[in-house]
């Protein structure tokens, strides 16, 4: 295919079309997080079920992105955008269309392969088609695509459920993603040349990586469902993982075009960036789906007024990433994170706060507070993994800093679904320890209910009956808002690991010329 020439205008005409399929991609990772509540009850699933409606989503984008470089090698950039902008279309519809927690598990997972190819390779085009000298105009695009989806996804979610339904969170993705796919076959041309002589594809590294990740997730999100090590699948799980991950690493080693070259890690700045990354992702990610379980499951607030409430939080983040941006280019990133990482860690310990009476407006500005540092902890760390590493492997320190991120969303949220559950047991059986026939606050409560429920016109044969199921689902609510409290509590810990990994970053050198590219 002969490569057309970039001709005045067309540069914004193949941004916009580059755009639309980045923007739903990046829209369908937060607008999932309000409606799981909704899931739980349709598909008929628990909280250790519906945590693969995000995990599955978030490991493939990560298994996927490793390979989009060689896939795009043989097919053109075009191609494979417009390849996993239909992937990512299609599943989008058999996950509205799901009617089991099993087929929605699968069908995320290959809407998350066409996310991990969309994003990396419109990142590319969008390079490619701007000039040299307007680079970071290209990357700015990119940036407030990259900010503004994520931020609009809750209030999007919570909009499209009250008034359709959360089917309709995918279905949205249909039109836009042919609309998408009609311009990208139109008017997109092919920015890049295809390589005749592409490198042959890694595919044991493939293999390994994905069973290494795959294991470990599951790992995690099935320990406590299945009693940690004293189940033998949980235990194939720990020995596949073993396994996997050193073969995988030495596959790496000996291969001559690697998946991933792990050599990269002989660079200081990067590995503690990418550790970074790592722990302060885990507690991000798993506290952005506890949030919305705590307002609509154990506080009864309706999707959309979940949706509102996480708005202006949201807002401030996806503008507080292009203020960090500019800043790492002024300022020392290092320090900028160890402040930022700081006022995270007392922003998430106030978070932590929040009970069963917390007001919503309350929740709405301890949510805003805690979206501020977070905001601005992603663009220094990612800056600092760019220094000191030579120009031919940038890639490598892209493709490395967004497959950690995915991974870690994964990990966070098999830890926030752990923990609360974990939590709620051991609250719950403290709970009802308590509440007893010798117990006067116990008593005093349960006659309250039943002249409650006498006054409803309940019968007075049920009067006992009924006001002891109130009590339980009363105190059983009550241990999973404690849950939650615990569980972003050791989230925040967790994530204060970064700071430790930090202070073994080296100095910033600022005459290496890098140009760090956002990260989503």
């Amino acid at each position: 295919m002969e490569q057309k020439t970039t001709q005045p205008g067309s540069k914004w005409t193949a941004a916009c079309i580059v755009m639309i399929g980045i923007f739903i991609a990046l829209l369908d990772g937060t607008i999932v997080d309000v409606v799981l509540p909704k899931m739980m009850s349709a598909l008929n699933t628990d909280t250790y079920g519906v945590q693969w409606v995000i995990i599955s989503y978030f490991i493939a984008a990560a298994i996927a992105m490793t390979s989009a470089g060689w896939l795009s090698s043989v097919l053109g950039h075009r191609n494979t955008y417009l390849l996993g902008l239909v992937i990512f279309t299609v599943c989008s519809a058999i996950c509205g269309q799901a009617t089991s927690i099993g087929m929605m598990n699968v069908a995320r997972f290959c809407q998350g392969i066409g996310e991990g190819i969309i994003v990396p390779i419109g990142m590319i085009i969008l390079c490619e088609v701007f000039p040299e000298e307007e680079r970071g105009l290209a990357l700015g695009v990119y940036g407030l695509g990259a900010s503004c989806a994520p931020a609009l996804g809750p209030t999007l979610g919570g909009i499209i459920t009250e008034h359709l339904s959360w089917r309709w969170v995918f279905y949205v993705n249909l039109p836009i993603g042919l609309i998408g796919a009609f311009l990208t076959l139109t008017l997109l041309w092919e920015t890049g040349k295809k390589d005749t002589s592409a490198k042959s594809f890694d595919l044991p590294g493939f293999i390994t990586m994905a069973i290494a990740f795959g294991s470990f997730i599951a790992f995690l999100s099935k320990g406590q469902e299945n009693g940690w090590l004293q189940s033998d699948f949980i235990l194939s799980l720990m020995i596949i993982f073993a396994v996997s991950l050193p073969l995988f690493i030495w596959i790496e080693l000996h291969t001559e075009k690697p998946l991933f070259d792990v050599r990269i890690f002989k660079y200081r700045d990067f590995t503690m960036s990418m550790l970074c990354m790592f722990a302060m992702s885990i507690a991000i990610y798993g506290i952005f789906m506890l949030i919305p379980m705590y307002m609509e499951r154990f506080r009864q607030f309706t999707t959309l007024t979940t949706g509102l409430t996480m708005l202006p939080g949201s807002i401030m983040a996806g503008i507080g990433v292009m203020v960090a941006g500019y800043l790492s280019d002024k300022y020392n990133p290092k320090k900028l994170f160890f402040f930022s990482s700081i006022f995270m860690f007392i922003s998430g310990m106030a978070l932590s706060s929040i009970d069963q009476y917390t007001e919503r407006t309350t929740v709405l500005w301890l949510f805003l507070f805690w979206n501020i540092p977070m905001a601005f902890n992603f663009p220094p760390i990612q800056a600092v993994g760019y220094n000191g590493i030579p120009s031919d492997k940038l890639d490598l320190v892209s493709c490395g800093q967004n497959v950690a991120r995915l991974l870690a969303g994964s990990v966070g949220t098999a830890i926030a679904v752990t923990l609360l559950e974990r939590k709620a047991s051991a609250f719950s059986e403290s709970f009802g320890r308590t509440i007893n026939y010798g117990n006067i606050a116990s008593m005093n409560m349960l006659r309250s209910l039943e002249g409650y429920l006498h006054f409803q016109g309940t019968p007075n044969q049920l009067l006992d009956k009924k006001a002891l199921k109130m009590m339980e689902l009363f105190t059983r609510v009550k241990a999973y808002v404690y849950a939650v409290e615990s569980d972003i509590f050791w989230l925040t810990i967790l994530g204060m690991f970064a700071i430790l990994f930090a202070i073994f970053i080296k100095k910033q050198n600022t005459a290496n010329g890098v140009k760090h590219v956002p990260i989503h």
